[in-house]
């Protein structure tokens, strides 16, 4: 059947669609920076857990929370599609939201009939969130949690990590998750911030890694 799809009366079904692995934006292609650090050894089983928790703390965790909150939240999506790109650290970040932002935008307009176009990744989840009143801080949280999902998948493929421990990496970030996004209720975009030296550092780097499996 044609036509946007009706909305469910739970907004978790339309979250985890939305946060799905299986959701079309390619997120399986993407490491961000992992690939580089792995390769340089910096990055190893043992280190997985505390290296993503700062990322989630001090790196693009906390600020897509608080791109996805300003874009949910009224401020002209325009404007903060063009912080989201200004504050990118790499070229290869800046790929990783654009491409993923593009195959969402065209998911939302396709399916759901909102008018969304060219906007990065957590941008354009913000403003569906805003079309669909979904509850937002329980978005940030699944966000989040998503992509930790998806970089554990990348380590897994690129080391001697199993299943078991990378089950118990996810559970063990699941609370950082939601902690970040109850902190970003009190922040805006004039909070954001990046500390995670080494893993921008990695970012930057993997541009020129050769061989690579993944795209950044």
């Amino acid at each position: 059947m044609d036509g946007p799809i009706p909305t469910p009366t739970d907004p978790i079904l339309t979250l985890a669609q939305w946060l799905s692995p299986g959701f079309p934006i390619g997120a399986f292609a993407y490491s961000s920076g992992l690939e580089q650090a792995i390769a340089d050894k910096a990055l190893t089983p043992a280190t997985v857990e505390d290296w993503l928790s700062d990322m989630l703390r001090d790196g693009n965790g906390l600020s897509d929370a608080l791109l996805i909150r300003a874009a949910a939240s009224g401020t002209d999506p325009q404007d903060v599609d063009e912080t989201a790109r200004a504050f990118c650290p790499s070229r290869e970040r800046l790929l990783e939201i654009d491409a993923q932002g593009a195959a969402f935008c065209d998911q939302l307009r396709t399916n759901w009939g909102i008018d969304i176009t060219d906007l990065t990744y957590p941008v354009a989840l913000g403003v569906g969130i805003k079309h669909l009143d979904l509850p937002l801080t329980m978005s940030v949280q699944m966000y989040l949690h998503a992509w930790v999902s998806a970089v554990v998948a990348a380590c897994q493929r690129l080391m001697a990590l199993g299943q078991t421990e990378a089950q118990r990496i996810v559970a063990a970030l699941a609370p950082l998750c939601s902690k970040i996004a109850h902190q970003s209720e009190t922040q805006t975009l004039d909070d954001l911030t990046s500390q995670s030296f080494a893993a921008d550092i990695a970012a930057m780097r993997h541009e020129t890694l050769s061989p690579r499996i993944f795209r950044t």
